[in-house]
């Protein structure tokens, strides 16, 4: 596909969807960066048991008002919030 032919397939898609934004793969980095300052506090925690209570902890998986959390529906800006959370006041892991 050519430049030109490009450039009208990206007009076109860009109107079908109202124009939003694409989320900026610049959170990455960010998010990830922030995760592993988080593990280092309890690294003996397995990584699916520390995103878990992440997301556990988070009032954005309380909303539904279930017991389980749906973590696919907590936007990436959220999650970072929380890790900025526990980077400010220290990694709470819940006792078992």
């Amino acid at each position: 596909m050519d430049d030109r032919m490009r450039r009208v397939v990206e007009e076109i898609v860009s109107e079908m969807d109202g124009g939003l934004s694409r989320r900026d793969p610049g959170r990455i980095d960010a998010v990830l960066s922030k995760l592993r300052e988080v593990w280092m506090q309890d690294p003996d925690m397995r990584f699916g048991q520390l995103v878990y209570n992440l997301y556990w902890q988070m009032p954005e998986t309380k909303k539904t008002g279930e017991v389980w959390i749906d973590m696919f529906y907590v936007e990436d800006d959220a999650f970072e919030r929380r890790l900025d959370e526990v980077i400010r006041e220290g990694w709470k892991s819940p006792k078992p």
